[in-house]
């Protein structure tokens, strides 16, 4: 058999790269291990050609290299790969999955799979390890927050595989997907002439939105005096479509448990993030792909309110019990479903009523002032340690309109600015901890002439697993600036305890059990071990000349790190 073309593929690691290079994927975030001998090969075989390949980072973390292609993907809409070691590393991997699958982000998940033979082939097992290390069901560790799983078991596959994993990853609802690639068969050598261009399948189109059902919607919505609408997520196109059918048609917009931006927090109609006094007295509720548009044990619709919901998986069947009612449910990406609802309630003249005219006078009016009480609650730092609130919102004037701004469990952001669909980016409801530092350093990564800003809670920052963070930010000269609320308790915690027994034992305690994060570490120090700037604040009036310095620092392309002592009052932060 002769050997194939110089500018082919010879192995299946090497299709494999290739074939994610063509497909448009730029970056493996990678955490290597003894599988990784063919992937390894491969790379430093072409790493001047004659294959273009993608570009690798080595993550000390999974969940770090994880949340880093969650972030490239919200910045940039494009999924990326992300390769880990064996069963350990996927276990450690289980976390940004979760965070992923229910922030349904697309990306190719693959790991090494042991070798599968003791002997007798390239890539056989040669450490004890390979023996420990193996599992009957190696996907099973992540198959219920994967859309698809697959172990490649022959290398002509390796193409037709990543077409499909990539297509999978990408429809509606997207989400990440997994394929293992046992060392074996990444070492295969590929017969002549492989080819890797010709793609097998295309992502599907998203689904469109039923025209009676938009019908049903809109009908509702004319009839209401009251309309609502709760998003959770938003992104660029659903905030090119919310803003301006809001504003037309005098509809207030909640964003609660915001994990993106779908509304500017300066529109007319932006109100806030508790929808409970809008959504007691609202007739008509618009769910735009919301999980949980609000908490029913806290609060609910009025009697005799009607329910649109509007999703590409509107009744979140991954989720085993979740019942807020539907009237109209519409299968479709938010975008598409409320841009028909809008045209379908321009046709009918509903922009142009009286009733609306004086809707949107009543609520310009109510809503600009809830938002100054809001804005106004961070101006009383609150003494020493200051409040969360107070250091959200000097990071909000500091940094201004032009940042993104990853928060996980450090800000209080009903106090801050966020005018474009890339300035926030929360947790989704999987709550998984370590997200935000990975993510962070994804989105600078997608844009790294823009300041980005991780903000986090003391404790999200331990699980963050802050060194690989600060490691994989020197090793790809990313200037992230670091923000840690260190308010030396679990928060999330000691309210969750305080709302179950307002009045009990663990209510009265000096400490209570299980939620104190003393002794408080030098934070500053982690970020000192990489070179990066750290500085400390507990004075209020210290506050905005040390993130002045931090941001002077990263847009220098340094990254630098501000841990600031609040208090931990019992408001929500998140």
């Amino acid at each position: 058999m002769s050997d194939p073309p110089a500018a082919g593929p010879r192995t299946v690691a090497e299709a494999f790269l290739a074939a994610l290079a063509d497909r448009g994927v730029e970056w493996v975030f990678g955490n290597a291990g003894t599988d990784f001998a063919p992937v390894i090969e491969a790379l430093a075989a072409n790493a001047n050609g004659p294959l273009v390949m993608p570009r690798t980072a080595e993550i000390l973390h999974e969940t770090v290299a994880t949340s880093m292609a969650h972030g490239y993907w919200l910045m940039t809409g494009r999924p990326q790969c992300v390769m880990v070691h064996v069963n350990v590393g996927v276990a450690n991997s289980l976390m940004g999955l979760m965070n992923a699958s229910r922030g349904r982000v697309p990306m190719l998940f693959a790991s090494g799979r042991t070798p599968i033979t003791e002997q007798g082939r390239l890539g056989s097992r040669n450490a004890p390890i390979h023996w420990g290390q193996e599992m009957f069901d190696q996907g099973g560790l992540v198959r219920e927050f994967v859309k698809w799983d697959y172990e490649l078991r022959a290398g002509e596959q390796v193409v037709d595989q990543v077409d499909r994993a990539l297509a999978i990853a990408q429809a509606q609802p997207a989400g990440p997907v997994y394929l293992s690639l046992p060392r074996e068969v990444l070492a295969e050598t590929l017969p002549a002439g492989f080819a890797f261009e010709s793609r097998s399948v295309e992502t599907p189109s998203p689904p469109h939105p039923d025209p009676a059902a938009v019908e049903a919607a809109v009908a509702l919505l004319c009839e209401a005096d009251s309309p609502l609408i709760i998003p959770s997520g938003g992104g660029p196109d659903l905030f090119d479509v919310l803003g301006p059918a809001a504003e037309r048609f005098a509809i207030p917009v909640v964003q609660y448990w915001r994990t993106s931006v779908a509304i500017s927090t300066e529109h007319p109609m932006y109100a806030g993030e508790n929808p409970a006094e809008l959504l007691s007295r609202s007739d008509c509720v618009m769910v735009l792909d919301s999980m949980v548009p609000w908490v029913p044990h806290a609060m609910g619709p009025r009697s005799g309110a009607s329910l649109i919901q509007v999703g590409p998986d509107p009744l979140f069947g991954s989720t085993p019990v979740r019942s807020f009612r539907s009237d109209v449910t519409i299968t479709s990406t938010a975008a598409a479903g409320l841009a028909a609802i809008a045209a379908g309630l321009k046709a009918t003249g509903a922009g142009e009523t009286e009733r609306t005219r004086q809707r949107q006078a009543g609520l310009a009016g109510e809503l600009a002032a809830r938002r100054a009480r809001e804005v106004a609650a961070g101006r009383d730092p609150g003494g020493r340690p200051m409040s969360p609130e107070f250091m959200s919102l000097a990071l909000s004037e500091v940094i201004g309109s032009d940042a993104t701004v990853v928060n996980e469990l450090g800000l209080a952001p009903a106090v801050m600015s966020f005018t474009g669909p890339h300035s926030f980016f929360g947790p989704t409801t999987s709550a998984g901890l370590g997200w935000g530092g990975g993510t962070a350093l994804g989105a600078k990564l997608a844009d790294p002439d823009r300041l980005v800003v991780w903000a986090t809670g003391d404790g999200s920052y331990v699980f963050s697993n802050p060194l690989a963070v600060h490691h994989a930010a020197a090793s790809l000269g990313l200037g992230l600036l670091t923000v840690v609320a260190d308010n030396r308790v679990w928060n999330a915690v000691r309210r969750s305890t305080l709302a179950v027994y307002p009045e009990g034992a663990a209510a009265r305690s000096a400490t209570m059990p299980l939620s104190t994060l003393d002794p408080a570490p030098d934070y500053p120090k982690f970020i000192e071990a990489y070179g990066g700037h750290g500085e400390h604040v507990d004075d209020p009036a210290e506050l905005r000349p040390a993130l002045e310095r931090a941001v002077d620092i990263c847009r220098s392309g340094r990254q630098a790190l501000v841990s600031v002592q609040v208090s931990y009052p019992d408001a929500a932060i998140h």
